[in-house]
Order: C-alpha cells, then sequence, then structure tokens
C-alpha cells in the first residue's frame, strides 16, 4: 500500500506594500507627537486668551479714563461764579479746594435754561468720586459715584494766573481759577496728568 504524498501547502500570499499594520513603537511615536502638539495648542490657546482679557481689561479703563475726563472738563468748563451755602448756612466761596479735590457750581449749557448745580470731586483712599447737592443751598450732598477705582492717590493744583499751586486763597469769594490740573495716582500703573480750564 502506497503512502500518498502530501503537497505542500501553499505560503499566505504577502500584502501588498504599503498595507501592513503600524508597529507598536510607530504607535507610541505617534501619540508622543499627538500629546506635544495638543500641549503646545493648549499653551497658545491659553495665551491668547489670557492677552486677550488683558486687553479687555485695559481697553475699559481706557473707556472709563476717558469718560471721567470728559465729565471733568464739563463740570469745570461750565464753572459759575457763584457762592452757595452749606447746609448748616456757611457761605461757601465759588471755587473751594479740598485735600484731595475741589467744590464748585456750575451752570447750564448755553442757550438752554440754567440748571445750576454744586458739584464735589474727591478720593475716599481709594477711588476717585463725584458728588452732587441736589441743591445749591442749605442742602446735603447725594451718595457720591465712583467715577475711577483703584486710585491711590489725587493730587490738585489750581492756576490764579502765576502757575500751578496746591493753594487756592481767593480775593474775592467769587473768584474761579483759571485752570486746574489733576494728577491721578493708579494702583499699579503710572500717574495720569489731566489739565482742564475753568469757565472755558
Amino acid at each position: 500500500m502506497t503512502r500518498a504524498t502530501r503537497l505542500p501547502s501553499p505560503a499566505p500570499p504577502r500584502p501588498p506594500a504599503g498595507t501592513r499594520g503600524f508597529t507598536l513603537v510607530e504607535v507610541l511615536v505617534a501619540f508622543l507627537l499627538l500629546a506635544v502638539v495638543a500641549t503646545v495648542v493648549t499653551l497658545v490657546s491659553g495665551s491668547a486668551v489670557q492677552a486677550f482679557a488683558r486687553t479687555e481689561t485695559a481697553t475699559a479703563a481706557l473707556q472709563q479714563l476717558e469718560r471721567t475726563r470728559a465729565l471733568l472738563a464739563s463740570d469745570l468748563g461750565q464753572a459759575a461764579p457763584r457762592l452757595s451755602l452749606g447746609q448748616s448756612g456757611d457761605r461757601l466761596q465759588a471755587f473751594t479746594l479740598t485735600p484731595s479735590g475741589f467744590v464748585l457750581v456750575r451752570g447750564g449749557v448755553t442757550g438752554v435754561p440754567a440748571r445750576v448745580q454744586k458739584i464735589a470731586w474727591g478720593h475716599d483712599g481709594r477711588n476717585l468720586l463725584r458728588q452732587s447737592w441736589p441743591a445749591v443751598d442749605g442742602s446735603a450732598p447725594s451718595t457720591p459715584d465712583v467715577m475711577l477705582a483703584a486710585i491711590r492717590e489725587v493730587r490738585v493744583r489750581v492756576d490764579a494766573g502765576q502757575g500751578f499751586a496746591d493753594r487756592w486763597e481767593p480775593r474775592e469769594p467769587q473768584a474761579l481759577p483759571r485752570a486746574v490740573e489733576l494728577t491721578l495716582v493708579p494702583e499699579g500703573r503710572p500717574p495720569v496728568v489731566l489739565l482742564f480750564l475753568v469757565a472755558a
């Protein structure tokens, strides 16, 4: 009885070039590169968000400073040589310099029925404040409004015609200075000097 010879089984076909799978090392390298790229993208995105936030904060601060400057210019530009009476009946001069600001009486806009108003600007140790009175004579002041926050110091000087000085002693109680210099010292930022003409 003859033994049947077995034919050799054909070898499995080789996959065509370019269809082989990835090795473990290649997969690990790919994951490593992906992690590096993700880290870089996260850092760049975080820096961009922080820079945008800083820009937004700086822009808001500049807009608030510009609004404050415009209101100061309006108050000082409409200053009136008018005396006023305090809450206790004492007579106040038209422009009074205080340790951290000033008090004045402002008139209305030209061509409009004048609404005379007493206004004070000052500093409470941290904020620049603006305060008004419901009536020029004999009334109590209203609650002050915070115009600029995080202000460490406020310095005021006036020009009576002989240069700026930190004292205001007019010969006549209804006299007004020619100009006012306001120096604001914000926290963490350089000082800002603002100049205004009075009754201009």
